[in-house]
């Protein structure tokens, strides 16, 4: 077994490769250390870069899984210092001084101000055949440069810090050595000073990030990478996400788009909405998982797109289209889909009143259920002093009973099949649901009498 070491832009791998023996893997990306670990079993990892916004970082988790599995994880200088600083406590070991500003949250000498942003050690960089040549430069080391500048006495600490200010500004992308002259004239800087500091950069300047880098892979000589590390005692747990990311990280799950990604982010910052979902989606996931039933024929899924048309009001091939477009779906996502939906149709006559009780339990576990339970009440309460019956009054036609529930309460045409569309919600029969539509328009009628008496 060897050391795996992932690395990328912050060094040169034949630099790299003369300090250390390792295998050498192109920056980390998410799921690349449960592989390596679920397949190779290293007998150290260490991560120096991986990557940020292209392709989803490198998973916490994954990391504590192989913490787990006891083979040692160290991070230096990139990606490797921010998850190193994120799980210190846990056992992935740091290395480096950009690795210590992170776990202290500030970089000396700029103690004024926080120091965790993860764009603080990004940069671009080109392909792996040219070994990931650095296309920007980190602003960790324009910082690191520009503080020894002012040690040197070439600027002072007023214009350094000028200086950093305004490349914090700039997006990661657009920080550079090369774009210095600029930063100074719109700095207006005295032209002594920007004249020596110019003079002094291809000199004095340096990267921090490849001084990291070089002194975790020293750090790595020897017998060094397998020395016991201190860590809170932790339990890993398997939960449903980790299930999901081992299912896509082996190629068996269902991947997600960067657009579907985002509308999760969206799903995410509306805390009550993800709290319901997310109990829906484990027990799709549990349907899969637990007995699973055959897949679904053609019949199933013809009708599966039916009741979906129905649904979403999708009256047209064009309608259905556009409607797949918005929701990112492609002809095999919407298969899925339908398979999904098929399968669940498929339970329902296996489930009975399990099916209601599971109903029950998700009202009361998202907090609907009290609400819900005292409107009923309320409901049987008016109902009965009024001496309503329990079913349809005989009096009202079934035909204005719907047209006040579809036209009236709900803004839409009356459904060609109510059969059907009564079966869909769950009622027993037609009957059934237009008894709970009467109900429904009685209890409003009277509560709104009993409205109109209490202003009198």
């Amino acid at each position: 077994m060897n050391i795996t070491v992932f690395l990328g832009p912050s060094l040169a791998r034949p630099e790299a490769e003369a300090l250390l023996e390792a295998d050498y893997l192109p920056p980390v990306r998410q799921g690349d250390i449960y592989r390596l670990v679920n397949g190779q079993r290293p007998r150290a990892i260490a991560v120096i870069d991986g990557y940020f916004q292209e392709v989803p970082s490198v998973w916490h988790k994954e990391i504590l899984w192989a913490l787990d599995r006891g083979i040692p994880v160290y991070g230096a200088a990139s990606m490797g210092a921010l998850r190193a600083a994120e799980l210190q406590r846990y056992g992935m070991i740091g290395v480096g001084k950009i690795y210590e500003a992170y776990l202290a949250g500030t970089y000396e000498p700029y103690d004024h101000e926080p120091f965790e942003d993860d764009d603080e050690v990004a940069v671009i960089h080109g392909p792996a055949e040219l070994g990931f040549p650095a296309l920007s430069d980190a602003m960790v080391d324009l910082r690191e440069a520009l503080a020894a500048a002012a040690r040197a006495g070439v600027i002072d600490g007023r214009q350094r810090d000028a200086l950093v200010a305004a490349f914090k500004r700039r997006f990661y992308r657009e920080r550079s050595f090369d774009v210095l002259p600029q930063v100074l004239t719109e700095l207006k800087a005295p032209a002594p000073v920007a004249e020596a500091l110019l003079a002094w950069l291809p000199e004095g300047r340096r990267s921090q990030k490849g001084a990291d880098a070089r002194a975790l892979l020293l750090s790595l000589t020897g017998e060094s990478a397998e020395r016991p590390v201190a860590r809170e005692p932790f339990v890993f747990e398997r939960t449903t996400l980790w299930v999901q990311f081992v299912e896509q990280a082996e190629g068996l799950g269902e991947s997600v788009s960067e657009a579907e990604s985002l509308v999760l982010d969206e799903l995410r910052l509306d805390p009550a909405v993800y709290d319901g979902l997310w109990r829906m989606a484990a027990l799709r996931l549990h349907l899969k998982a637990v007995d699973p039933l055959p897949t679904p024929g053609d019949d199933a899924r013809r009708a599966a797109l039916d009741r979906l048309r129905r649904r979403h009001g999708l009256l047209s091939r064009a309608a259905l289209e556009a409607w797949a477009e918005a929701c990112d779906l492609d002809q095999a996502g919407l298969n899925r889909l339908l398979d999904y939906e098929a399968t669940l149709e498929a339970s329902l006559p296996r489930a009975g009143q399990e099916l209601d009780a599971a109903l029950l339990d998700i009202l009361r576990s998202e907090g609907s259920y009290a609400t819900l339970a005292a409107r009923a009440r309320d409901k049987q309460a008016c109902l009965e002093n009024a001496g309503k019956p329990a079913s349809a009054p005989s009096a009202l036609s079934s035909r204005v009973l719907q047209d006040w529930y579809f036209e009236s309460r709900l803004a839409q045409g009356v459904p060609a099949d109510i059969e059907r569309y009564a079966a869909d919600l769950g009622f027993v029969d037609r009957d059934g649901f237009l008894a709970a539509v009467a109900r429904e328009r009685a209890y409003l009628a009277l509560r709104h009498t009993a409205r109109e008496e209490e202003q009198l």
